[in-house]
């Protein structure tokens, strides 16, 4: 048995799903982090970015397999037709977005726990010291750089089946 082949149709539909999912992940993380604050007057931006307990979910939604996986799949499976060509351009846009929030996210998390005076004053501890701040910048910086290398292949997936000759009609 060959492999599953898929109309056009269901394929340019299944790509869309995949795609869209993967913004609702992306929009999530950024309501998280900059939406989520909860009642403790602590709970700002910069400490959800750092995820020091309080509502610390966008991070871990952010840079998760989903937000980057799932754009790759939409424009490997889209089809070479118009909407197709569409979907991976949207694609790109995805994976634009979210290396954009991603290194915002990534510095604000950084900045806060480079900046142990601040937490020590604002706080009353320092809940992210430096080695754990630069730990967390050099994974989110790994995301980045998977997310980067998805856009790379999904600009080449989308090219290459873009420009194959296609057979003559009889």
């Amino acid at each position: 048995m060959g492999p599953l082949q898929l109309a056009p149709r269901t394929r340019t539909a299944l790509a869309a799903v995949l795609l869209a999912c993967a913004v609702v992940v992306i929009l999530v993380a950024l309501s998280q982090w900059l939406f989520g604050a909860g009642v403790d007057p602590r709970d700002d931006t910069m400490s959800r970015a750092a995820g020091i307990g309080f509502t610390d979910e966008a991070r871990g939604t952010l840079f998760s397999i989903l937000p980057v996986a799932l754009p790759l799949l939409a424009a490997l499976v889209a089809p070479p037709t118009r909407p197709g060509r569409v979907i991976a351009r949207s694609t790109r846009l995805v994976y634009a977005a979210y290396i954009v929030i991603g290194v915002l996210l990534a510095l604000t998390a950084a900045r806060y726990g480079f900046d142990e005076a601040g937490q020590l004053a604002k706080e009353g501890q320092v809940f992210i010291d430096t080695r754990a701040a630069v730990e967390r910048l050099l994974l989110d910086v790994v995301w980045l750089v998977l997310a980067a290398i998805g856009l790379a292949f999904a600009q080449k997936a989308g090219k290459g089946e873009r420009t194959s000759t296609a057979e003559a009609v009889k």
